[in-house]
Parts: C-alpha cells; structure tokens; sequence
C-alpha cells in the first residue's frame, strides 16, 4: 500500500477523485538491507548496508534504494536510529515532525507527532495508524482529524477523522452502513447517502447536524439536505422508525472542504454595525493595501463576483496568466463538470451570478461579504444568515508567500469584538487565528474602535514543494515583535499607514 501527503489526499476528497497508483511514494529499505534499483533514475545503486544516521549508505542524495535520502554512495551503516523515507509508507521507530512526514503516525503507536513543536494557532490534519490505510480506495472511511497546537509549543491530541488504530479499526468499517460522506462549502447534500444500507427499512427518516467547534450559527436541517457554509467536520445523527414503531440511529461525519486555498473569517456576531472586512495580498509583491480593494488587494470592493461579471472592473485583480494549464495558477477556470465550479454555489445570489458569466469561477474571489447578519437566523439561503466572509484561489502559486489581512471597518458598539480566521489548504485546517494564537497566556484578541478603524496583519501562506515532489501548505502567523512586554501580540496597522506601505516584510521560504 502506498501514501500520498495530506494536502492531495484532501483534494481528491473533496473532488470525489479516486486514488491512483500514480501518486505512491517510495518505501525505504530498512537498515542493513540491501535496496532495489532507484524508482527516479535508469540503472539505480544498490543501498549497501547503509541507512543509518551518520552513514554514507543508501545511494545518493536522490530517492535510491536502501536508506532513503543520504549524500553520498554505499557504505557500512553506523551507529543511530534507522532513516525512514519520508516518502514511505511502512511503520518506523520514530516519529517525524516535519515534511511530509507530518500529521500521521509514523511510528504507529496510535499518536500523532507527539512531542513535535509546532506554533501559536497552528493547525495540521492528522491520521493515527498505518499511513497507508489513508490511502487505499479499499478503505474510503478511513479519514484524516485535526490537530492543534498547544500553549506548550507541541501539538495537542488528534480529534475527529477516522483512524487506523485500535479504536476506529476504520479498515474494518464498511460503507454498506453509515459511513463519512464528503461535501464542499456552499453545496447542498443529501445526508441519506451517508446511511447506506441503514435506511432500507426507514418508515420515517431525522437528521440532526453538530457543527465543527467555533462554527456558529450552525445551518438547519432541511429534510435531508443540509448546505454547509464553512469547512470542517460536521458530525450527522440519523434516526428512523421501522416497521412496528421501532427506532434505531446512527451516527457518522460529514467533511467540509474546498481544493486550493480558502480563507474564512467570522466574529462574535453581534450588532448591525459591525463589520469586518477580509483581505488577500497579491502573492510576492509588496505594494499598498486598500480599504476598498485594488488590483493588488483582494477585498469587498473589488473581488466579489460582480467586480468580474458580466465585464471586468478596473481594480479587480488578474494576477495569473489567462490560459495556463491546471493545477497551475489560472486568472479563471470553468471546470467540465457544472459541481465543480464551487462559486456558482454562493450564498447571497452571487452564485447566480458566477453561472451568468461565460468563464466560470475567477480566482482570487471573495464569495461572501458579510456586512451584516441576524444571529438567530439558521437557514443558509437567507440573506440574513451570518456567513463567514471568505476569499479562495482554487489553484494557488507554489513557493510565493500571500498574505491575508482584515480591516475593521466599522465597529458599533466600540468594543468586544474577535475576530477569527481559519486558513484551509486542499481542505485541511492548516492555522485558526484570533480567537487562538496570541498572548501568553494565550486568549482572544479583541478589537475595539479607541483609535480608530484599524487593520490587522493575519498571516503569510504559501504552498511549497517538499522532498517527495509534494505540495505542503505554510502558514507563518505575524506578531508585533515591536512590543516591550515581548509577548505574542497582533501585529495592527493604522488605516493611514497601509493606505501607503505594505507592512512588515516577508519572511523567506521556508
């Protein structure tokens, strides 16, 4: 069996693409154990008995038998744990913190990365067992959780999915009975697809639906259709009554996610006039923010989807070529099937307005602006509904830092108001900011209006490629490191100081 990295996996689940053998890694020999040719070159080295630390062993510094990545030819192995190839899939004795090793358990011992450090808001998918189980179509119920970082620098316990350890034993489920089911933001699910087999003998059929922590207000039920506004795993409860009055339930996940790059920001809903307003910067470049978007700056004013159709406003933002081939960074790209193009789904009529156009879904857009909502609501099509503002690009850059801001432009009453954002790559949590992330001990921001609308500086994202020709998602939180008390404070601007900078600069690449 073979492994993929979190990132592709999430994509394909939420495409509803099945895995193919074009995608596997390569397992590492283990030590003292001669390997087989080179999987990337025509005539590949033997691994020796390499594959130590501190060892010439294992081939060169390409994907060669025996040892996995190594600098140099063959060789004795010496003393020190054995190397595992990250793009491997086989349990090792050691966990690995970075690269793709990251968020499964490479040990097997029913943990994810335990003791690894990680930073303040921090997220990352996780699966705990054998690796490969992710992987395999044979076993579509197993699925990856989330984790978090902790106060203490390390990540946190992983919650949700469906795992390959002791306790979910997911290899073992089946989807004959109820079993997870994907969805992508904004689309409408028939929840009875979860149930499988369960439901034949239904005389009546209930779904009750608990949203992922910090979604709220969560969407009503309609029957069996349930439209999920933010991403995240969703957990359905179904009863029935069969013949004779019986009843039984049961209860399985529903996992929200969209491909590329999704931002969402939300906030303590409360009055009318409070607004605040999401940003992505053009990626690499370091020219000005502005209030009311410009080609550089997606945000309200020039990013949703009447900035594009039915013609293109001046100070809408094309910042990739027009007719580059997929999963390269394209301006617009209409998907051959009508499901895939997420932005004909918006809340608010702007869906309806995507499917006018001719080009189907622009990238960068802002689906949603928010500028005010009713918190008692819980129907999704109502215009009054509080949905998170979010920006996506279905096919971001790779090895170029975008950053994401928010201004608060208005704040009626002053005070008490927190933001959060969530950053999602290919579906998966990678950072929570705001109501996490900040302050030592950590607790949420909070805006208030004493010196007037201001700004704040989330975070850099970028999607890097790792060692095994994989696409892994960044994201670099930024702090004001300006600040005597040297804690993890917000990094705030003045609406006039971005109105001509850029801000702090970028970091390098990881």
């Amino acid at each position: 069996m073979i492994r993929m990295s979190r990132s592709r996996l999430a994509l394909l689940l939420v495409l509803g693409v099945p895995f193919v053998g074009q995608y596997a890694g390569c397992s590492a020999g283990a030590e003292d154990e001669v390997g087989g040719e080179s999987p990337s070159t025509t005539s590949g080295n033997d691994g020796g008995a390499g594959g130590s630390t501190n060892t010439t062993g294992g081939g060169s510094t390409t994907q060669n038998a025996g040892g996995g990545f190594v600098t140099s030819g063959g060789g004795e192995g010496g003393e020190g744990g054995t190397i595992i190839n990250p793009c491997g899939t086989e349990c090792g004795p050691v966990e690995i913190c970075d690269g793709p090793g990251r968020g499964i358990d490479n040990n097997c011992n029913g943990e994810v990365d335990e003791g690894c450090q990680c930073g303040a808001g921090e997220n990352s998918s996780c699966f705990k067992g054998d690796p490969s189980y992710l992987n395999d179509p044979m076993f579509p119920t197993c699925q990856p959780g989330n984790m978090s970082c902790t106060e203490n620098g390390t990540w946190g316990p992983c919650l949700g999915g469906s795992h390959a350890d002791a306790v979910d034993q997911c290899f073992n489920q089946s989807t004959q009975a109820c079993h997870p089911i994907n969805a992508v933001p904004f689309q409408t699910v028939d929840l009875l697809t979860g149930t499988g087999t369960f439901s034949s003998d239904a005389i009546t059929s209930t779904f009750t639906v608990a949203c992922p922590m910090g979604v709220s207000p969560c969407p009503a039920v309609s029957g069996t259709d349930f439209q999920a506004l933010q991403s995240g795993e969703y957990t359905v409860t179904y009863t029935k009554t069969v013949m004779g009055g019986g009843m039984d339930t049961c209860e399985f996940p529903l996992y929200v996610g969209a491909k590329g790059l999704r931002v969402e920001l939300s906030w303590n809903w409360g009055s009318s006039g409070q607004d605040i307003d999401l940003h992505l910067h053009e990626p690499m470049t370091t020219t000005a923010w502005s209030v009311g978007g410009a080609t550089q700056d997606c945000g309200y004013g020039n990013c949703k989807a009447y900035s594009f159709v039915p013609t293109l406003s001046s100070n809408a933002p094309t910042w990739f070529p027009a007719n580059n081939m997929i999963p390269d960074p394209v301006n617009w790209y209409l998907a051959p099937v009508f499901e895939e193009n997420l932005c004909y789904y918006s809340p608010q009529g702007y869906g309806a307005t995507w499917q006018g156009g001719p080009n189907g879904c622009h990238n960068p857009r802002l689906d949603v602006d928010n500028i005010s909502c009713t918190l008692s609501t819980t129907d999704p099509t109502s215009s009054n509904f509080c949905s998170p503002e979010n920006i996506n690009i279905d096919y971001p850059p790779k090895n170029q830092w975008m950053r994401v801001g928010a201004f608060m432009f208005s704040s009626f009453p002053a005070n008490g108001i927190t933001p959060n954002v969530k950053i999602f790559c290919n579906g998966a949590l990678r950072a929570e900011l705001g109501t996490t992330g900040f302050h030592v001990p950590e607790s949420p921001i909070v805006w208030d209006s004493s010196q007037g609308r201001k700004w704040w500086m989330v975070a850099d994202v970028a999607f890097v490629e790792d060692e095994c020709s994989e696409v892994d998602c960044v994201v670099r939180p930024l702090y004001d490191n300006d600040n005597a008390d040297g804690l993890q404070n917000p990094l705030y601007y003045t609406e006039s100081q971005l109105s001509s900078q850029f801000g702090t600069p970028y970091a390098p690449l990881p």
